[in-house]
C-alpha cells in the first residue's frame, strides 16, 4: 500500500511538472517585450522611441537602484545594532523614501514620455496594462513577493 501511495504521488508530481513546463499558447510576438508591452499596431519608429526611452530609464534608475540596495543593507546593520540609535534609523529611512520617490517620478515620466508617442488606441491600451506590467516585473525581480514578505520570514 505504501509502495502504491508512493508511485501514484510521483506520478502525480511528474503530471504537474509537465504541465508547469508547457510553453506558453501565445505566439512569440505576442508576449509581453519591455515597456511596449505589446501595444497593437505599433509603428517600427515607436518600437525604437520606446526602447530608447526604456534604456534612458534604466540608465536613470541604476545609480538609484544600487543607492537603495545600500541604504536598505545600512538600515538592515543599524538596526540589528546592539544599541541601536533611533536617530540614525529614521534618517536612513527617511533616505530610502527619497530615493524610492525619485524612483517612482523616474518611472511616471518615462510613462509618460511613451504616452506621448502613442495614438488614442495605443494609448488607452497601455494605461489599460501598465499595472499588469509592474507587476510582472516587480515579481520578477521579487520573486518570493518582495521585500516585506522575505522580512516576515
Amino acid at each position: 500500500m505504501k509502495n502504491k501511495n508512493l508511485v501514484i504521488t510521483a506520478l502525480f508530481i511528474f503530471l504537474a511538472a509537465g504541465l508547469f513546463a508547457q510553453k506558453s499558447n501565445m505566439p512569440q510576438n505576442k508576449k509581453c517585450n519591455g515597456m511596449s508591452m505589446n501595444i497593437p499596431d505599433l509603428t517600427e519608429a515607436q518600437q525604437t522611441q520606446i526602447k530608447e526611452i526604456r534604456t534612458a530609464t534604466m540608465k536613470e534608475m541604476l545609480p538609484l537602484k544600487n543607492e537603495l540596495k545600500e541604504k536598505q543593507a545600512h538600515l538592515q546593520t543599524l538596526q540589528t545594532a546592539d544599541n541601536p540609535k533611533m536617530n540614525e534609523i529614521n534618517s536612513t529611512i527617511d533616505g530610502i523614501g527619497v530615493i524610492k520617490t525619485k524612483m517612482a517620478k523616474n518611472r511616471a515620466a518615462a510613462h509618460q514620455k511613451i504616452r506621448k508617442i502613442l495614438n488614442d488606441d495605443q494609448r488607452i491600451y497601455f494605461d489599460m496594462h501598465a499595472g499588469q506590467m509592474h507587476k510582472k516585473m516587480m515579481q520578477k525581480n521579487h520573486p518570493k513577493g518582495g521585500m516585506m514578505n522575505n522580512m516576515n520570514k
